[in-house]
């Protein structure tokens, strides 16, 4: 039986609805952003079409200073107030997933409807990958780990002793801004074993939510623990890191070669984005030739590339390193690691 139609890629997917579709389906399957750790940000957002590399964010710090006595004999003094800029960098990306059409009809696979409805996932697993990647780049400049950082390799075994040292990590502003756990499923059961975790029900959901000193703990496998078990918590405040994408002009591209391979086709997907940590700042000198055209290349092969912007406090992110049980680990599950085979082979 001839087939009178196909399916192809050209059909599935409407450039202008599709780069929609796959902004709004990476924000609502961001488990990070859903969280409240990652806020989106309409200020980075506006100005990543704008030319240049580089996105400044300027920005107002608090009142200060004290008041002077009134009385009718002396003028009262104004005071100015502090500012500072935060700089940050913008990530240009491309990816295309293409499909032969002898291939399709050879093996039957719906390869056209699996890229259609499967890009924007793997955009939001990018930006987890990039999220914490970025946390961790943060927390190379000796300055912020200083602050921010405890027991960053010296880790001991979890203890919840050790979790609340970590958390004085904030200063005075803890109980205001700290409202998120970030963990590896691995570390959320240390932390279930050693009955550390509250359960809360809150009124507008079925299941009761973990939490653990108030926090909403929130699990994540992209988060590293090694084969010793040690890992680390990501405690965040809420929109501690700002995130924004956009996508230029031809940034949706269903590209048609008759010849190439019996003939084949791809959908091509091109998008400016950005992520910031709120109280840092890019620190140009660390760059290659102090060029940000380099910044992916060192940002990829871990070179610290940011710096506390004014007062450290102003970072809601802190990070406790520790060890959990190695009888929690399940490779190629929750750790990176390649599973065992059983095959003998």
């Amino acid at each position: 039986m001839a087939f009178t139609d196909k399916t192809d890629l050209s059909k599935l997917i409407v450039p202008e609805v599709f780069s929609d579709y796959v902004q709004r389906q990476s924000t609502q399957t961001n488990r990070l952003i859903q969280s409240g750790i990652i806020s989106t940000d309409p200020v980075l957002g506006s100005r990543l079409l704008q030319p240049g590399w580089l996105i400044n964010v300027p920005q107002l710090n608090d009142l200060t200073g004290d008041p002077q006595e009134w009385d009718d004999k002396t003028d009262i003094k104004t005071d100015s107030l502090d500012s500072a800029e935060e700089q940050e960098v913008k990530f240009s990306d491309a990816k295309a997933f293409a499909a032969t059409d002898f291939g399709q009809l050879i093996s039957g696979a719906p390869v056209a409807q699996q890229i259609a409805s499967r890009f924007s996932a793997w955009w939001t697993r990018l930006d987890e990958r990039r999220a914490l990647r970025l946390v961790k780049n943060t927390f190379l400049n000796a300055d912020v780990l200083a602050a921010k950082g405890f027991h960053i390799g010296s880790e001991t075994d979890l203890s919840a002793k050790d979790f609340i040292a970590a958390l004085s990590r904030m200063g005075d502003v803890m109980n205001n801004t700290l409202s998120k756990v970030a963990v590896n499923s691995a570390a959320y059961a240390e932390m279930s074993r050693q009955n550390l975790i509250e359960y809360v029900q809150p009124s507008n959901v079925a299941m009761p939510t973990p939490t653990y000193q108030g926090m909403t703990i929130v699990q994540d496998d992209s988060i590293p623990v090694d084969s010793k078990g040690v890992t680390s918590a990501f405690i965040f405040g809420n929109g501690s890191i700002h995130y924004s994408t956009a996508i230029p002009s031809n940034g949706v591209v269903v590209d048609r070669d008759e010849t190439s391979n019996g003939g084949q086709q791809a959908v091509i997907n091109k998008r400016m984005s950005t992520m910031h940590i709120e109280g840092t700042s890019l620190d140009l000198t660390q760059l290659t030739s102090g060029n940000p055209a380099n910044f992916r290349s060192d940002f990829e092969n871990g070179k610290a590339l940011y710096k506390v912007a004014s007062d450290p406090r102003d970072i809601q992110i802190v990070q406790y390193g520790f060890k959990i049980g190695t009888d929690l680990l399940v490779p190629g599950v929750n750790t990176t690691d390649a599973p065992k085979s059983t095959s003998g082979k």
